[in-house]
């Protein structure tokens, strides 16, 4: 994040020549003067003439322009180019034979913001032949609780029929594509499901493994126990400004490694845009004591949030993966109507470097993450670890309420939401009073704000992963895309 101000002030001195030569007749220097003004803003690129009035009783001798304190130019009139950004002050002298007149003007060069990239031809999305997909073809479930099963990308155009068989068995048929699988007994099943809109037909089976109860595989905290990230399992950014950035992964588990570094380093990992995630877990299980029991730590500013949403996973098999069941924690927006469950935004690789990244979603959207050319050179904000052209990235979007303060597109300001969130300015969770030397600049959470996919309480007794993802997609000017910065996940328990 970048922030600017120009404060202007002015400076104007004029210099009264003593010593005239006896019997002279009020002899003054020059009075140097600009009909307009003193200060002035340039955009980097930009040149400025400058060309003052001169009045004295005897006509000006001679003329000196210093930037710097060196001497530039001696002719009445002078143009001004700058090098680069910054605030330059410029010096006209006058001279007479009476003495010396000045002026000394402030100049501000600024950057000019990036004009945006439309985005190329050869970038636009095709349409998918599939009728649906699901998110993955095996899901894990704790004996006792209950899972959806849910197909995406479903043509809202199309009418639907939809069965679902279980074990041979058919369980459900109808309108409703979400199927409720409940783990009543420990064991592998196989779930069949039909789609048909009348016209096509497409079938897919799913596997089901019901593990051992809830704490089967729990870890207990022990006295050598850290509170700190013990692995990254997962980095898959979303597009952003600082992918690929001074660091170069071609694998999942070399940005793994990277994202690690930075954390046990107390750097930043970047998410990028929307749906951007970063998974880690603990030598040990969090426990849920009904307060707080996890912090992330953040960058942050008030009015300028970049909320992430956090969710939380058991290890519901015992093979120490994060491949069971994700549970959102809920914040202060869950409930309100700009929040969209389920969203999922389509990125698609551009085809040559310093290129904006196209971008789609299951809502009709489109749009770019921008290259801001005049801050980042690497060539790509499409993670290249990422082979696959095209990757869509799910989760819960927030509604944005980013909005240019100053109205000339220079000070951007992105308001905090409420609660619950990773890298939000947050009152109610940043807990002041009781931060420590390792979870102040935290934004801390609460286990038991766990939710089930319909919004009901998850009860989880603990946990073994948290994951934390961008949960807006939006953009604020020559700031660009709006993305979560996580530093470290730590087990507050450990340290309240």
């Amino acid at each position: 994040m970048r922030r600017f101000s120009l404060y202007l002030f002015l400076t104007v001195a004029l210099f009264a020549a003593t010593g005239c030569p006896q019997g002279a007749d009020d002899g003054l220097p020059p009075a140097v003067t600009l009909p307009d003004g003193k200060i002035y803003t340039l955009e980097l690129g930009e040149s400025l003439t400058l060309a003052p009035v001169y009045e004295g009783l005897t006509e000006v001798s001679s003329i000196h322009w210093l930037l710097d304190g060196q001497v530039v130019g001696t002719d009445a009139s002078f143009t001004f180019t700058p090098t680069g950004p910054g605030v330059y002050y410029l010096t006209v002298e006058a001279f007479n034979e009476y003495g010396k007149g000045f002026l000394e003007v402030r100049i501000d060069v600024i950057k000019p913001e990036p004009e945006p990239t439309p985005p190329p031809p050869d970038t636009t999305p095709v349409v998918k032949a599939r009728l649906f997909i699901f998110d993955q073809d095996e899901f894990h479930v704790a004996k006792g609780r209950t899972i959806r099963l849910l197909p995406f990308d479903l043509d809202s155009t199309r009418h639907y029929t939809f069965t679902w068989k279980v074990d041979g068995v058919t369980r459900q048929e109808g309108e409703d594509p979400l199927y409720r699988f409940e783990g009543q007994a420990q064991g592998t099943y196989r779930v069949d499901f039909r789609a048909t809109d009348g016209e096509s037909t497409a079938d897919t089976t799913l596997t089901v493994v019901v593990c051992p109860p809830e704490g089967t595989f729990r870890r207990p905290a022990s006295a050598t126990s850290s509170p700190h990230v013990e692995k990254v399992y997962s980095f898959l950014p979303a597009p952003g400004q600082y992918v690929n950035e001074n660091y170069t992964a071609t694998t999942m588990e070399e940005a793994c490694a990277y994202a690690l570094a930075r954390i046990r380093d107390d750097k930043y990992v970047s998410l990028g845009s929307f749906g951007g995630s970063l998974v880690v877990g603990f030598d040990h299980s969090i426990t849920n004591d009904g307060d707080y029991n996890f912090a992330v730590k953040n960058t942050i500013y008030s009015n300028y949030s970049e909320p992430g949403i956090v969710w939380v996973m058991q290890d519901e098999n015992g093979d120490g993966l994060p491949n069971d069941t994700w549970y959102e924690l809920k914040g202060s927006d869950y409930d309100l109507e700009g929040t969209i469950q389920d969203y999922a935004a389509t990125y698609y690789r551009p085809t040559a470097p310093a290129m904006p990244v196209a971008w789609t979603d299951n809502h009709g959207g489109s749009g770019t993450i921008d290259y801001l050319v005049a801050y980042h050179k690497q060539d790509y904000y499409y993670p290249l670890w990422v082979k696959e052209d095209v990757y869509t990235l799910r989760g819960t979007r927030l509604e944005a309420h980013n909005y240019d303060q100053s109205g000339r597109g220079i000070y951007w300001v992105n308001p905090d939401y409420g609660w619950g969130y990773a890298d939000n300015y947050s009152p109610i969770d940043m807990l002041p009073e009781r931060a420590t030397g390792i979870t102040s600049g935290c934004n801390h959470f609460k286990i038991a704000d766990a939710v089930t996919f319909d919004g009901k309480p998850a009860n989880l007794q603990y946990i073994d992963f948290v994951k934390v993802q961008t949960g807006l997609l939006a953009k604020s000017g020559w700031l660009g895309e709006l993305s979560t910065e996580v530093f470290d996940v730590i087990d507050f328990n450990l340290v309240k």
